[in-house]
């Protein structure tokens, strides 16, 4: 099942999905790239909303 994230950014709302499969998160960013971690007990949520800030900040 996937999850939705948002963050605004300069007015903007951005948004990306993620799913996480066993202990694996794979966020799904709005350039279509994929980022996948392994959440060693990490939040889900929390590590998705990492990986869509750090996308805004390189783009």
């Amino acid at each position: 099942m996937s999850e939705e994230i948002s963050i605004e950014h300069h007015g903007e709302t951005i948004t990306a999905s993620y799913t996480v499969f066993e202990d694996t998160l794979h966020v799904y960013l709005p350039d279509g790239s994929t980022r996948v971690t392994e959440l060693r007990g990490l939040d889900s949520e929390s590590s998705a909303r990492m990986h869509l800030k750090m996308y805004v900040k390189r783009s």
